[in-house]
């Protein structure tokens, strides 16, 4: 009582003591200058009358407050009642409490479920809308990359880049909005299963390169190489991490600007291995105000960052929701108008299932890395001289004016590199490839169609960043004692054939059929296709295939039941088993788990990401 009492008092003293002095003040001016004037007359009317109506609210507050409080307070003291004197109680009384309670429980259930079936129908829609929105992008995405490796003007690869970089914000933006409904309806699941680190983290940078290149960003990337790569975690939600990160780091960071991702080991013992992850750039920064909110949903640095960089404000939110979940927190440090840097730690399970990796010894070769000028300074060259010596071999730097301009004989190295982005006028590169030396062009994807394989003789050409597996490259091709491999791109690395392979295709969508057959005949495989899961399983039993590709959603016959057709038929006839892999638009939580537990032995996402593409047929083919 004596709390309501104060409560009233501590709302209502200071209305009351405003409405007297605003009405004695308005009164004064009223007689001061005309008492007839009906102006001032109405202003004071409207002073009390407002200063009225603020009172009667609180007022209403203040007793509707104490109405739900007597109401508790009637239930509890119900309770107690019940507890202390039930034996006292009329038994028409104790059931009408009993079912007044009874009525309680009754509604907070029907609420409960209400609220379970909403969120159940809004994560049903974004899985449903987000298969439909990448079953089309499938077909542009997929058909964008073909467009770019045939020949086109300057100004049809300008639009397909356009088409390209559109199509892959589109489908950013559907994985934002598909990862923050995991997050709010807590269905967001960490993987603990065993990985490459050194692969995941190359095929995440690869994505990237492009559009580094196309801002002429150096974009370097340094991973310990003394860290054992066999760990034990979720590759794709680190991927996923790294993914937001990078591309924050290139849409916020100029032309010519900086990027530089880093993993260096923070702590280990005999069963876990301390991994520090780190993006940094040289791009507009952060003020102390926008650090503190821009791990909020939909909070970009300010109002016009939406507006000029685009994205929705997500990537971060999730990102950093994925790396507490993962048993870490994602940090910023950063300075307005001189960049920032994202980090975090994760504690990774040692896979002990492999034994440490051993390199191939490259302590007989020297290699050296030629620059115009001494006063370069670069991350790139830094990371270029860490894996070559934990390799083994020598490591020097050369300058142009020794190696082109003076007159006294430079004593050169077994390998010399050369960067493309110092030798992009006319004579350079030949000038480069004719050292007496064997020699290595270190180039980008804009670039690289600059290199005539008929006039720069080049050793090994490679695309950067450059990773450890990369460095390995350099000094297995350049160390051969056979004669000199003339190599024009990394396509020989990277464009695997499955020569012998036939595979099965199962998909409704004829657009995307068109485009897995012609990326699987470009890999060397002989394709067969069809457009439902019911003749996936008569081809599967009547005809032989290396693997079979199978989409989920399709008529007639689902991906999971032709599958279930195809293992049972392999089982009854003991034939030896065809690796399913499934092929969806399905981006949901657990979709993985769920087709792998139906038989399937894979699952490939689409848009198709062609290199993933080669990672599975390489591991279940044999290839």
């Amino acid at each position: 009582m004596k709390k309501n009492v104060l409560d009233n008092a501590v709302r209502m003293v200071p209305l009351i003591v405003l409405l007297m002095l605003g009405s004695y003040w308005s009164y004064r001016e009223w007689e001061r200058f005309d008492p007839t004037d009906i102006g001032l007359f109405v202003s004071l009317l409207l002073i009390v009358v407002l200063s009225l109506l603020s009172l009667g609210y609180v007022w209403f507050d203040q007793y509707k407050e104490e109405r739900e409080n007597r109401a508790l307070v009637s239930v509890l003291d119900s309770f107690d009642h019940l507890a202390d004197i039930e034996k006292g109680i009329i038994p028409q009384q104790r059931e009408e409490v009993y079912k007044y309670i009874a009525h309680l429980f009754s509604l907070l259930e029907k609420k409960g479920k209400e609220i379970k079936e909403e969120a159940e129908a809004k994560g049903q829609f974004l899985s449903t809308m987000s298969h439909e929105i990448r079953t089309p992008l499938n077909g542009i995405l997929g058909f964008t990359k073909l467009l770019k490796e045939m020949d086109a003007t300057e100004d049809q690869k300008e639009f397909i880049s356009l088409i390209e970089n559109s199509s892959n914000n589109l489908i950013s933006i559907v994985n934002d909005v598909l990862d923050l409904s995991k997050m709010n309806a807590e269905k967001m699941e960490i993987e603990s299963i065993p990985f490459h680190l050194f692969e995941t983290i190359d095929l995440t940078v690869a994505s990237f390169a492009q559009m580094a290149d196309q801002k002429d960003i150096e974009f370097g990337v340094l991973v310990d190489p003394t860290l054992s790569p066999y760990v034990i975690g979720d590759p794709t939600k680190l991927s996923q991490i790294l993914t937001n990160l990078i591309g924050n780091a290139i849409k916020f960071t100029d032309t010519y600007g900086k990027i530089n991702l880093f993993v260096e080991r923070v702590s280990s013992d005999k069963d876990h291995t301390g991994l520090k992850f780190s993006v940094s750039d040289n791009g507009i920064g952060l003020s102390e105000v926008q650090q503190k909110t821009i791990f909020e949903a939909y909070g970009q640095a300010t109002a016009g960052t939406s507006r000029k960089y685009g994205g929705t404000g997500l990537g971060l939110t999730i990102s950093r929701k994925m790396v507490q979940l993962m048993g870490g927190e994602l940090e910023v440090e950063s300075k307005e108008n001189e960049g920032t840097t994202f980090f975090f730690t994760l504690s990774l399970a040692k896979n002990k299932d492999h034994e440490p990796s051993v390199y191939t010894d490259f302590s007989e070769l020297s290699v050296g890395l030629a620059l115009p000028v001494k006063s370069i300074d670069r991350q790139l060259d830094v990371n270029l001289q860490i894996y070559i010596e934990h390799l083994g071999a020598a490591f020097s730097f050369y300058y142009y004016e020794d190696l082109f301009e003076s007159d006294t004989p430079v004593n050169l190295p077994d390998i010399m590199i050369f960067d493309h982005r110092y030798a992009r006028l006319p004579g350079e590169l030949e000038q480069c490839a004719a050292l007496e030396c064997k020699s290595v062009l270190l180039t980008n994807g804009s670039l690289r169609a600059r290199v005539n394989p008929q006039q720069h003789h080049f050793t090994d050409v490679v695309l950067t960043p450059i990773s450890l597996a990369k460095t390995i490259r350099i000094l297995t091709n350049a160390s051969e004692h056979k004669k000199e491999k003339i190599l024009t791109s990394d396509t020989a690395e990277n464009t695997e054939q499955f020569q012998g392979l036939h595979a099965l295709v199962a998909d409704d969508n004829k657009i995307n059929c068109k485009l897995i057959k012609i990326i699987l005949e470009n890999l060397g495989l002989e394709v067969t296709v069809v457009n439902d899961g019911k003749d996936a399983v008569e081809m599967s039993i009547h005809h032989t295939y290396d693997i079979i590709f199978m989409d989920i959603e399709m008529p007639v016959m689902d991906g999971v039941e032709a599958c279930k057709h195809i293992l049972q038929h392999e089982t009854e006839q003991r034939l030896q088993h065809v690796p399913i892999i499934a092929l969806t638009a399905n981006t949901s939580s657990g979709d993985k788990e769920k087709y792998m537990a139906k038989g399937m032995d894979d699952y490939a996402v689409k848009p198709l990401d062609i290199e993933a593409l080669k990672m599975i047929i390489k591991e279940h083919c044999n290839s």
